[in-house]
C-alpha cells in the first residue's frame, strides 16, 4: 500500500483521523515518533518560520523545498496546505501538483477562498492532469464560507460540498466552523469525509468523532503553541536569571 492508499484509507475508518500540522522536519519527526499516522503542513507555519507572511507570499520553490526535507525524513504519509495552488494559471497549478507528486506527496488541501467559480476551474484542472498522468493525490477541498463570514454560510458550504464531489474532491475542510451542532448538519448531508480544526471552543475529540467528522487539524495552532512555550522559557531565563527554565 503507498502513501495515497494509506492517506486515503484513514479517511475512512471509524474513528476520526487526528492530524498534526509540521513546519519543518524536527517537528515532522516528533510527530510521528509519537504515534501518529499522518502528516500535513501549515501554511501559516511554514511561511511565519521563514519570515513570511501568510497567503502564499512564501515563494513556491521555498515551500517546495521545505515539504521535501520532510518527506524525505519520514515514513507516514505527508499532506501539502497548497492554499490557493501557489498561482492562478492552470498549466502553472498542474506544475506545481506534478512536482508534488514527484518528491511523495500524498495528499493537499486546495482552499475556494476566491470563490467557488475559480476554484472548480483550479480543481476540474487538477484531477483531469492526474487522471490523464494516472496520479493519485487525496484532494482535501477546504471551503471557507464560515471563516469567510459569507452569507448564509450552512448552505454555501453544503452546496459547494456537492459541486466539489461531483468535481472529483476527496474530502472537504471546513474553516471556521465552531458550532458542533452546525458541525453535525454538515456530516449528516456530505458524503465527502470532513474534516475540521480542533479548538477551544470545539468539544473533546471523542465528541467530534460523534459528530460525524472523519478528519481533525491542528492548523497552525500546534506551531504558535510550541512558540508559545519557547517565548515563556526565555523570558524566565531573563527573569530569574536562572538557566532553571531549560531543565
Amino acid at each position: 500500500m503507498n502513501n495515497y492508499e494509506k492517506f486515503f484509507q484513514l479517511h475512512h475508518q471509524e474513528k476520526p483521523l487526528i492530524i498534526a500540522n509540521a513546519w519543518n522536519v524536527k517537528s515532522a519527526q516528533i510527530i510521528e515518533n509519537n504515534g501518529y499516522a499522518a502528516i500535513a503542513t501549515s501554511s501559516g507555519a511554514i511561511a511565519d518560520s521563514l519570515g513570511y507572511p501568510d497567503g502564499e507570499k512564501i515563494p513556491f520553490s521555498e515551500l517546495l523545498y521545505v515539504v521535501q526535507r520532510i518527506t524525505s525524513s519520514i515514513n507516514i504519509p505527508l499532506s501539502i496546505d497548497l492554499e490557493r495552488g501557489y498561482t492562478d494559471d492552470l498549466t502553472r497549478l498542474n506544475e506545481n501538483i506534478q512536482k508534488l507528486i514527484d518528491i511523495g506527496i500524498a495528499g493537499i488541501n486546495l482552499e475556494d477562498a476566491q470563490g467557488e467559480d475559480i476554484y472548480l476551474k483550479k480543481l476540474n484542472s487538477v484531477k483531469n492532469y492526474l487522471t490523464k498522468n494516472n496520479h493519485n493525490l487525496f484532494i482535501n477541498a477546504r471551503t471557507d464560507g464560515f471563516l469567510q463570514k459569507l452569507d448564509a454560510p450552512l448552505e454555501t458550504t453544503l452546496r459547494r460540498a456537492k459541486l466539489y464531489k461531483d468535481a472529483g474532491a476527496d474530502g472537504l475542510f471546513v474553516t471556521g466552523v465552531q458550532d458542533i451542532a452546525l458541525i453535525k448538519e454538515i456530516t449528516a448531508a456530505v458524503t465527502l469525509p470532513v474534516n475540521v480544526v480542533g479548538g477551544p471552543k470545539l468539544p473533546s475529540i471523542e465528541a467530534l468523532a460523534k459528530s460525524g467528522v472523519k478528519r481533525i487539524s491542528m492548523a497552525v495552532l500546534l506551531y504558535k503553541a510550541t512558540y508559545s512555550h519557547l517565548e515563556k522559557v526565555i523570558r524566565n531565563i531573563e527573569t530569574d536569571q536562572s538557566f532553571a527554565p531549560l531543565y
